[in-house]
Order: structure tokens, then C-alpha cells, then sequence
């Protein structure tokens, strides 16, 4: 409980803390940043009203570069007009939207009144130009592919999507030296070998297979460990660095090829975050701190060690539910074991069971020995008002999940259901079988666990889980 607390202090704290650079007037972040995108889902209609409502500032350039492959329009904004050229990218992948949002308070903050000092000491030296949803077709889907289900971002060579097509066009015209590349990552990345979720990664990508560093790679370097300063009081033992495998196929790669400075930013989970507001917070810091970095020329003068120091993305560090201390068997040969459950695809599994002190939970419980118990179907056969009491005493009954048609079923209660499981547990516990099971002790069911939520039978309250 200290450490939940701990954590939604923190949250608090770094959403609600000031801008690190360039405030004028004592202004928040909050201040700048754009209501109505604070949602798991980004689509073209959520961002189409703030585009025109953008294209009315006189600093702005608005315009259509290219459609999707179903017709929907995609977007540049550009502001400035130095000679030192950067270039931004977001939602490549329709399901990755953390830095979509983020632009849009970039340009919020950019354009402020208040920012007109610092707005001025840069725009003769830099010309900026973001493309806030390059796939706009898959963000209407909230997929990672486009319309042709091609992943875009391995389409840098081929470019047989349009919108791929439209990015390496604006690289090719605008001639960028530094370029932005924007996603999210999966919220199942840690920081090396610790117990922190990898909330931002960063990586200046590979040109090749040897991963050499020529200097177009080393001034992405020197940046990025410029960019990870700049948000390390935020959120220090929270960023990691992306794995920098070179990838042929990828627009990252290729363009640190053509020799320009990428700058790889995916954006992860945080604690209590479900929308990932931190990391939206972070981006902007990052972006606002390269602007000025950029402009000024001060990342010259500093080194990459500073980027060889961030520990490695781990893969599956995270689990959504970790339960551990779970007794399964019965006499001679039950044994202890604890759970990982994660929800893929629309669906809530075991992953993996057994010793899992490798593993963290974004959200854990201790079973402390409980017995698990497989859950029983309850054939409908009837109408069923399932009400709070009602669903309890099944519960406690042994019945964890319902068979037969949905229809008659009507849910009257506040807990959730569970209806015709594809693969439900059975006598033990078994990795990709359903998350859905009892577990008692020696006064009879105590905790329902119905698609990875936790529900405490004898009081109908929802267990409140702890954040490892």
C-alpha cells in the first residue's frame, strides 16, 4: 500500500510539474496540454478539428501531403525557417498513438503568446515539420497495420504503401537533418534487469549490420543523452534503450542510412497510467529540450557515453497480473506456484506458470497459499438475472464461468462475467488456458479470479491489486 501511494504521488508530481524549459509566466505543462486526448485510442477525427484550428495560426503551415490507402488525408505541419531541418513522425503504427497527443501539445506550446522570446530564438535557425498520424487507416482500426495490412514501418524499401510512400517523399523533398521516429512499445518492457517499467526508450538506429557509429549516428547519440537528462529527474529508473538489431526494411534504419540523425522514441507504461499520460509528458519535454538543443548546437559539445550508459529494453520483463504463493495439487503432490496472466488481443490468458521471481506483475497479488480450484460451468438453460448476490453465491458455489446462450443471461451485476470460455482451466493450472479460476482456503472459496480480475467472494468487493 506505501508503494501504491508512493507511485500516485509520483504520478501526480510529474503531471502536474513544470515545464523544464522555456516557462514564461510559472505555466505547467498542463497548461499546454490539449484536452480530449487522454484516451487509450487515437483516430483522424479526434485530431482534424486541432489541424483547422491550427491552420489559423499565421506561424503554421498546414498541408495535405498524400492520402491512406483508403482516402483519408495526411498531414504536415511545418513552422520555422532555418537551414537546419527536422522532421517528426507519429502513429506509423495505427495503435500506437502516446505521441500523437504529444505533438499537439508541442504545437500548443509553441505557439503560445508567452512563448513568443523563445519561439523567436530558434525559428531562423530551424524549420520544423511534424506528420502527427502517418497511418490514419490503421489508427481508425487501432491496428499496427494499414488498410493493405502491411506494417509501414517495414515498408521503407518496397514502398508499396502509400503511406510509406508519402513519408520517404517528404524525407526526399525536405531533406531532413534530424529526423523524429515516434511509437509505442510494449507495456510488457522493463529496464534492464530491474524491477521498473521501461516508460520511455530511445535509440539512435543502426545503418548497418556491424551497428557501426558514423557521425550522422553519433550526433543521434549525443542527442539522445542530451534528451534523456532532460527527463531523468522525471522518471530516471524508468528509461531504457531500444534494441538497436539493424533492420533493413525499417524507415528508421533507412533514413539513419541517407544520413540523417534519427532519433528513435517509444513510448511505454508507467505505474497507474493506463493511457499513458507519463509518457506523453515525457515526449514533450524531449521535444521541446531537442528543439532548443538543436537550435543552439549544445549537443555537439557532449558525449555518447551518455547514451551507451542506458541499460537495454528487457523483453516480457512485465506481466499484466502476476499471483504468486498459488497452491495447486492435492496430498503428496500439490506444490506451490505463481500465475502470470496478460490480456493479447482481446482475450485473457495464463502466460506462464511456476517460479516466476524473474518476472514483475504491473499489477500483483500474494494468494499466501491459497488453493487453487478449477471453476465449474453453469449451463443456462433459463433465464438468469444475475444480480450481485446471486453471482456471488455461485462463486462460492464453485461456478466460475457461464455456458450456453449469452442471451439469457441478464447481467445485473457490478462483477465481471465470464461467458463460454474457448480453453477454460481444469484440475491445475496450465499456461494458455483461460484466467479465470477459484481460490480458497480451509472456510471454502475466498477469491475469484474471472478473466485476470480479482474478486474477494465473501465481501463483493474487487481486489484492489498492488503496482510492483
Amino acid at each position: 500500500m506505501a508503494r501504491q501511494l508512493s507511485q500516485l504521488l509520483g504520478l501526480c508530481l510529474i503531471l502536474c510539474s513544470p515545464v523544464l524549459l522555456a516557462a514564461a509566466g510559472g505555466k505547467t505543462y498542463l497548461d499546454y496540454k490539449v484536452p480530449g486526448l487522454d484516451k487509450p485510442a487515437i483516430r483522424q477525427a479526434d485530431i482534424l478539428p486541432l489541424i483547422q484550428e491550427l491552420r489559423q495560426s499565421p506561424l503554421l503551415r498546414v498541408e495535405e501531403i498524400a492520402h491512406s490507402y483508403e482516402g483519408r488525408p495526411i498531414v504536415s505541419i511545418a513552422i520555422g525557417q532555418g537551414d537546419t531541418r527536422v522532421m517528426l513522425w507519429s502513429q506509423m503504427h495505427g495503435d500506437e498513438p502516446t505521441a500523437t497527443p504529444a505533438l499537439f501539445d508541442l504545437l500548443s506550446y509553441i505557439t503560445a503568446p508567452e512563448q513568443a522570446e523563445w519561439r523567436e530564438g530558434w525559428m531562423d535557425d530551424l524549420t520544423l515539420v511534424m506528420v502527427p498520424m502517418l497511418n490514419p487507416d490503421g489508427a481508425e482500426r487501432n491496428t499496427r497495420h494499414n488498410a493493405q495490412s502491411f506494417d509501414v514501418n517495414r515498408d521503407a524499401k518496397a514502398l508499396q504503401s502509400p503511406e510509406g510512400r508519402a513519408l520517404m517523399a517528404l524525407a526526399k523533398s525536405f531533406k531532413p537533418h534530424f529526423g523524429f521516429n515516434l511509437h509505442d512499445q510494449s507495456r510488457h518492457y522493463g529496464v534492464g534487469q530491474t524491477d521498473r517499467m521501461a516508460t520511455i526508450s530511445v535509440l539512435a538506429p543502426a545503418y548497418n549490420e556491424a551497428r557501426e557509429v558514423n557521425a550522422s549516428r553519433e550526433r543521434a547519440m549525443k542527442l539522445i543523452g542530451l534528451l534523456v537528462q532532460q527527463i531523468d529527474p522525471f522518471i530516471g529508473e524508468h528509461i531504457a534503450k531500444y534494441d538497436d538489431t539493424y533492420a533493413w526494411r525499417a524507415f528508421g534504419d533507412t533514413f539513419s542510412e541517407m544520413g540523417i540523425s534519427t532519433i528513435l522514441i517509444e513510448s511505454g507504461a508507467h505505474p497507474n497510467d493506463p493511457n499513458r499520460q507519463v509518457a506523453r509528458h515525457m515526449n514533450f519535454e524531449m521535444l521541446v529540450a531537442a528543439i532548443d538543443s538543436i537550435a543552439s548546437g549544445s549537443y555537439e559539445s557532449s558525449s555518447a557515453s551518455a547514451y551507451d550508459a542506458i541499460p537495454f529494453n528487457q523483453d516480457d520483463a512485465f506481466v499484466d497480473v502476476k499471483i504468486d504463493n498459488i497452491r495447486a495439487g492435492k496430498g503428496r503432490d500439490s506444490y506451490l506456484t505463481d500465475i502470470a496472466i496478460n490480456r493479447r488481443y482481446g482475450s485473457v490468458s495464463v502466460v506462464d506458470a511456476g517460479d516466476l521471481s524473474n518476472l514483475y506483475g504491473a499489477l500483483s497479488f500474494d494468494a499466501d497459499g491459497s488453493l487453487y480450484q478449477a471453476p465449474k460451468a453453469y449451463p443456462l438453460q433459463e433465464t438468469l438475472e444475475l444480480t450481485d448476490q446471486r453471482y456471488l453465491d455461485l462463486l462460492r458455489r464453485g461456478y466460475g464461468y457461464f455456458v450456453g446462450d449469452s442471451e439469457l443471461l441478464v447481467k445485473e451485476t457490478r462483477l465481471p462475467v465470464v461467458m463460454n470460455p474457448r480453453n477454460p482451466q481444469g484440475e491445475r493450472p496450465a499456461r494458455r488456458h483461460g484466467a479465470t479460476f477459484l481460490l480458497s482456503d480451509e472456510d471454502g472459496v475466498r477469491l475469484a479470479v474471472l478473466d485476470g480480475e480479482l474478486v474477494d467472494v465473501r465481501s463483493g468487493d474487487s481486489v484492489q491489486l498492488a503496482a510492483d
